[in-house]
């Protein structure tokens, strides 16, 4: 039996991988130098940079607490939305380590480590996005291509001093997300991603606002700590949304001529 030819929404997350991969091919950007010059630099029982360190307790909480309610299975989730939550939440866990060994001495040969797990976690979102709004193969194919692409881009920086390619990965598939979920369908088995984007964009801000945050808060508390923080809420929402059973089921449905009972695609 030859495969089913490309849905036209497999066909647009085809091309969405296809430009991210693209941004090898995009003037180089190098890592500002003052980058790793963060506002919080207390040291607390002998842990420096403690706040921003021990901030990153909140990642590894929150994947832990998504695999304990992946394994209770209260909710319908299709295989590809499932092995892409599972690859989100290690990534988080990951994220945990590899973020505060960074921030103990922050480099960038030490960023690395943090950045590493960060493309895990963007792919498993990435996927489960796909699986769930478009299918369940092209969720299986972004999530690999989104790993690959997003490792190799850390790789790539690592040995090349390029951001590009990881501005791309990070901030290209945020924007690719949103295109799929304002363009797709919704399933009755959808997860609250409006709500993973906005607290990551809070993230964004706070990160951005480390310095005046903790000016503001005559150095009580930096953005980066509160970027860390909710950066793992906008990974809750999603853990925390998989201890509910899936609404009640919706009438069939056709999508991209796929028949759809209740979210779940018929092969």
């Amino acid at each position: 039996m030859f495969p089913r030819a490309m849905t036209r929404h497999e066909r647009w997350v085809a091309l969405i991988l296809l430009a991210l991969v693209g941004a090898w091919l995009l003037p180089a950007m190098q890592q500002p130098v003052e980058y790793h010059d963060f506002a919080d630099r207390r040291t607390f029982l002998g842990i420096a940079n403690a706040g921003d360190v021990l901030s990153n307790a909140a990642f590894a909480l929150v994947g832990l607490y998504g695999f304990f309610q992946l394994q209770r299975d209260r909710r319908w989730l299709g295989p590809a939305v499932r092995a892409s939550l599972h690859v989100f939440f290690a990534g988080l866990v990951l994220t945990a380590l590899g973020s505060a060994y960074y921030h103990l001495e922050p480099t960038n040969a030490t960023l690395v480590l943090d950045r590493l797990p960060m493309t895990i976690a963007f792919a498993g979102v990435f996927g489960a996005v796909v699986a769930e709004r478009v299918s369940t193969r092209g969720g299986y194919a972004a999530l690999a291509v989104m790993l690959a692409v997003g490792l190799a881009s850390v790789v790539y920086w690592k040995y090349t001093d390029n951001l590009t390619p990881y501005a791309a990965v990070q901030f290209g598939g945020m924007a690719g997300i949103v295109i799929l979920l304002v363009a797709t369908p919704r399933g009755a088995e959808a997860l609250p991603w409006w709500g993973l984007i906005a607290w990551y964009a809070v993230s964004k801000l706070l990160e951005t606002g480390d310095t005046v945050i903790w000016h503001a808060s005559s150095a009580a508390v930096a953005g980066h700590l509160l970027k860390h923080l909710a950066a793992a809420v906008a990974g809750l929402v999603i853990a925390h949304e998989l201890r509910r059973a899936a609404p009640a089921a919706t009438p069939e449905r056709t999508v991209d001529g796929a028949r759809v009972v209740a979210g779940r695609e018929s092969r």
